[in-house]
């Protein structure tokens, strides 16, 4: 039996805790005042790197166009919790940043997202898409968006291998399909030589691998000669303000906790009052100070009896003050960003869904996820 402190005026909370690998504990907390149904599973990103643990974004199948539950993305996981908000209209796509073992799948959004550097470095941020094409003559072309359509006859986009569409084709005024020369494949705060293969107007078929691109552009693009099949040309992308190769990145918002104060930034990520201030379920995740410490944290809500939900002020209270009280690191979250919640709010533990998602149907679909994975599953 553990008495928290802070916001919870002394409860008595049961907390079990189970180890699920080195670095890596579920906490399972039942909290009377609200009531609140939590679960944490705590990651010391030393110890499990260690051994040879790593966290991954999964997200639906290759095509990318269908949601899919938590729990089956979470196959061979130690745990998972789900992930970022997703568009209506294009089920399957989440509408903020995602990276996977160092590949840009969705490009950020000016929304509150969770990093991990290639070294294992943690951050929460606001990052913003800095691309683009230079070409022979030096002529710098800048890249709009990361696997969407253009929106204007001036943009230009740029579609990798995780590209989805629904008629399994881009449509563009022009497109020009590029061929890495240097090897470089991922393109995260990098730059690759590429050459240019080939040029295709209005349709493309998205067959793209490792290493290969395609830049589309609207009419006035297409009217252009900037460059020509046969071209060797420079595309960079940069993830301001994050340096170096990134691993993993999943988007959320809006952020909760700044520097160990709660910080409910709702305003300025464009995220309405009700949202904020309204009992939900709620998705979290925080950071120790220093950044050692991971903290994946769900509340059940909509559950009279069982779990009410927080507001984002609670959520943020309960990281910032009395996470300390339950974890084995006895550390609060330092910085913290909200997940998708309401009925998206799952937590998986060993393939297992520990939490009660508070859809009636049960656990809902999802664009993407965050997984612990096993070394034998690490890759």
């Amino acid at each position: 039996m553990l008495c928290l402190p802070g916001a919870y005026g002394g409860s008595t909370a049961p907390a079990d805790t189970e180890t699920l690998a080195p670095g890596v504990w579920h906490h399972s907390i039942d909290l009377v005042d609200g009531p609140w149904a939590i679960h944490v599973v705590e990651i010391d990103l030393l110890e499990a790197r260690k051994a040879g643990i790593r966290l991954r974004t999964v997200r639906s199948p290759a095509e990318g166009l269908g949601l899919v539950k938590t729990s089956d993305l979470a196959a061979d996981a130690l745990a998972a919790i789900n992930g970022d908000f997703f568009q209506a209209g294009t089920p399957g796509r989440p509408l903020g940043v995602q990276i996977s073992e160092g590949e840009l799948i969705g490009e950020p959004r000016s929304r509150s997202a969770f990093a991990l550097a290639a070294d294992g470095r943690p951050q929460t941020a606001v990052f913003e898409l800095d691309a683009g094409l230079i070409t022979r003559s030096g002529q710098v072309l800048p890249l709009s968006r990361l696997n969407r359509a253009p929106r204007s006859d001036a943009e230009l986009t740029l579609y990798n291998r995780h590209a989805a569409s629904r008629e399994d084709s881009v449509r563009a005024s022009v497109g020009f399909f590029l061929q890495s020369l240097d090897g470089t494949t991922s393109l995260v705060n990098d730059t690759a030589a590429v050459r240019v293969v080939q040029m295709r107007r209005q349709a493309w078929p998205l067959l793209l691998q490792r290493g290969q691109w395609l830049v589309a552009g609207g009419a006035d693009f297409a009217r252009q000669a900037a460059i020509s099949p046969g071209d060797t040309v420079h595309l960079y992308c940069a993830l301001p303000p994050s340096r170096g190769s990134l691993d993993v990145a999943i988007g959320g918002g809006p952020r909760i906790i700044r520097d160990g104060r709660v910080s409910i930034e709702h305003e300025r990520e464009h995220l309405g009052e009700s949202f904020a201030n309204d009992r939900h379920p709620r998705s979290a995740i925080g950071l120790s100070r220093g950044g050692r410490h991971v903290f994946l944290v769900t509340v059940d809500g909509r559950q009279p009896g069982h779990s009410v939900g927080m507001t984002l002020p609670e959520l943020a209270e309960l990281m910032s003050a009395d996470l300390a009280g339950f974890t084995k690191s006895r550390h609060n979250a330092w910085q913290a960003i909200n997940l998708d919640g309401g009925g998206s709010t799952t937590m998986v533990v060993r393939e297992h869904v520990v939490n009660r998602p508070s859809d009636q149907t049960g656990e809902r679909p999802v664009a993407n996820a965050l997984v612990v994975m096993p070394p034998a599953a690490a890759g």
